[in-house]
């Protein structure tokens, strides 16, 4: 089983509007998944956490159900941002995913916005910029899961540009390593939420992680430079190397033990 390793970079500065960052949104919707051991209300679609998801209530599909983002003054924006399903790795295949999703404002706007089956993020760009302060997004198909029927939205974010972080990266890092090239280090932080930070030093972005074997498999918000893709295949070297593994079988990743 590869070992898990992680890093540390600087954030990607989110593209948002300076005004905006005060007009902080209020969040409701048409149901939320409530029992005794858990609650998935909407605001768990907007802090910024992976592992933390909103959930419908009604439990057949949620095909109509809804979550309402409302802001005390207007927003601009042109791209809807999602984690589309629960944000657990370990849960997501569980649970529906959605498959197509109706925008809709309180100035009259409408969309119908198709997403794609995977828990990477998505950023979708509107046909056109919008100005809003109420905007609603309804379930209108889903992706079935393998034996929950609700319905879930990990995260999102409305954005001025497709530029941007979606998630705030937590603290549990569990271990450090660097990846080695020739002009600079790379770093990457895997966490135990399925979050993941990548990037150097002067750049980074936001990524999501699953475990296949003895692969680690990284999906990236964005292309990153040295590899030309957004995707990233970790595994121990084939040469036995302690300590060493592979990245897309061409770049070698060293472990460190820096805390």
């Amino acid at each position: 089983m590869i070992q898990r390793v992680f890093f540390f970079g600087l954030l990607l500065s989110v593209c948002s509007l300076g005004a905006q960052s005060l007009n902080i949104p209020s969040i409701s919707s048409s149901s939320f998944q409530s029992n005794g051991t858990e609650k998935n209300p909407p605001s768990y679609a907007m802090d910024g956490r992976l592992n933390s998801s909103w959930v419908e209530g009604r439990g057949k599909d949620g095909i109509g159900e809804s979550i309402t983002i409302n802001y005390k003054n207007d927003i601009d924006f042109r791209t809807i941002a999602i984690y589309n399903g629960f944000g657990d790795p370990k849960r997501w295949s569980q649970n529906n995913r959605i498959k197509r999703l109706r925008l809709s404002t309180d100035t009259g706007l409408e969309e119908t916005i198709n997403l794609k089956d995977t828990l990477s993020a998505q950023k979708i760009q509107l046909k056109s910029g919008i100005n809003a302060k109420s905007i609603t997004l309804t379930i209108l198909e889903v992706y079935k899961g393998k034996s929950a029927k609700s319905t879930s939205i990990a995260e999102v974010k409305l954005l001025a540009t497709e530029e941007g972080s979606i998630l705030t990266p937590p603290k549990n890092t569990w271990a450090i390593g660097k990846w080695k090239t020739p002009s600079n280090v790379a770093k990457i932080s895997l966490h135990n939420d399925g979050t993941c930070e990548m990037g150097y030093e002067t750049a980074k972005m936001l990524c999501t992680w699953t475990e296949k074997g003895d692969l680690v498999q990284v999906q990236l918000e964005d292309v990153l430079p040295l590899t030309n893709t957004d995707k990233l295949e970790i595994r121990k070297s084939k040469n036995g190397k302690s300590n060493t593994f592979e990245i897309n079988g061409k770049f070698e990743f060293v472990k460190s033990e820096e805390a």
